[in-house]
Order: C-alpha cells, then structure tokens, then sequence
C-alpha cells in the first residue's frame, strides 16, 4: 500500500460527542488532498469514544483506533499516535477542533513549499484570529506559563500550546521517542528537542475559538504539577539556558 499524504493524529479522552462530528468534517476536508488516515488515540476512556470511532470506521475506513487503558494524559496520547502515523506530514489536533482542520493549508504550505521541517498553529503572533477567548484566569495562568518558559526553557515561539502542529513524519519519528512526559506541556519538550536536533520550525497564525467544555480543568493543584513538570522536563534534558528554536 502506498504511503497516505497526511496521517491526522486525534487524541481522545471520553471524546465521543465530539468525534461524531469532527471526523466527517476533517474527512471531508482533507480528502480532496489525497490518501490519508486518521489515527484516533483512546486515552483510557470512561465513555463510549472507542466504540463510536469504530462505528465510524465504517462509514470512514480511513479511521485508526487506538485505544489503551488505564488513562495515561495527553501528552501519551499523541506520542503514541505520532510514532503509530503512516502519513508523509502528520498533524495532531484535538477533537474539539478549536483549530478548524480548514486551517490545516496555511501549515502545509510551510512544510511543502518554504522547506519547514515543523509548522504550529499559533494565537499570538501577528494575523491570528481569537474568536472565543479563554476565561481570564485561564488566560493569566497562560500568561504566566508562557514567561517561565520563554524564561526557562525556549526562545522564539510565542504560543507553545495551541493542540494544532504539523510536520514531516521522519521528523516525528526522530522527535517523538524522546518525549517522555504524558502531561498537556508535552509540546514544549517536543519544540525542546527540535531545537536541539535544528529543525526548522515556524509559527502560522491561526484562528481560533476556545471550547468552554474542555478537557483539561484548570485549578491551583494543576498549575502546581505543570510547574513542577516543568522543572523535571528541564533537568531531564539538562536546559541549562533557554532553548532558540530556528524558525
């Protein structure tokens, strides 16, 4: 079998009110690209995600589940469908498409035609579009994860976490296997460990609408373990300085 143009990696944690409607909407978007596969990540579910995406498989044969228990978080979540992908440009993005798939071109053409090696969705550079914003204590406890790690870990990206990244696969296979925390900052130590092997990587402003029905609670405790996740990610990789990732 020949080699799908484009994998779309989804991870899933009781997902399957939202599956139901982003999968036919991505399939029908990216269709007319050439073949591709979408690889649904079944984080140890408690709902019915893995049996509505094999309900899907039939009317999409281009679905691919994965499915695990115990939950595991996210960051488990999309290694495992990046290192699984088969595509020739891979891209993770939530189930909840607050980055429409219809934004997936503006990454592409940085990864076909500027020679890219990663493209990200972003929310904070110049042409970005926030329709929905976030809650302002969301909003400031993103503020402030943002200045620790442009203080600690990496320079030259202004939005870490939008859940919209795309790049060339021999780059997720090379990135990927080094990831080794399961939590929502698993981008940064993938953008940490790009830099350092000098992929080239590039922000594209997208537009973007903030779920109110996230899965991803946010409270004091948490912002707790993602700083202290933080630390360990940097001691892991011995970051010293922040990272410059090479736009």
């Amino acid at each position: 079998m020949a080699q799908p143009y484009l994998s779309i990696v989804i991870p899933a944690y009781n997902e399957e009110r939202r599956l139901v409607r982003a999968i036919p909407a991505i399939a029908a978007f990216v269709a007319p690209k050439g073949p591709f596969e979408i690889v649904v990540v079944d984080d140890g579910s408690r709902d019915g995600t893995a049996h509505i995406t094999e309900e899907l498989t039939k009317t999409h044969p281009q679905v691919r589940l994965i499915s695990y228990k115990p939950n595991q978080g996210k960051g488990n979540a999309v290694r495992v469908g990046m290192l699984a992908a088969e595509g020739r440009y891979v891209l993770f993005t939530d189930a909840d498409q607050s980055t429409p798939i219809t934004e997936l071109d503006k990454l592409l053409v940085k990864l076909e035609r500027d020679g890219c090696d990663i493209a990200i969705a972003s929310r904070r550079v110049p042409g970005a579009e926030v329709v929905l914003a976030q809650s302002w204590l969301r909003a400031l406890a993103s503020r402030v994860f943002w200045m620790a790690v442009r203080t600690l870990a990496l320079r030259g990206v202004a939005d870490t976490q939008c859940g919209f990244k795309c790049m060339r696969r021999e780059v997720a296979q090379k990135v990927f296997p080094q990831v080794t925390t399961n939590t929502p900052i698993f981008d940064v130590e993938m953008l940490i460990l790009a830099a350092r092997a000098g992929y080239r990587v590039v922000e594209v402003p997208v537009r973007w609408v903030h779920d109110l029905d996230t899965r991803i609670p946010y409270n004091f405790r948490r912002a707790w373990q993602t700083w202290r996740e933080l630390m360990r990610i940097l001691w892991r990789h011995k970051v010293h300085w922040p990272v410059r990732v090479k736009g």
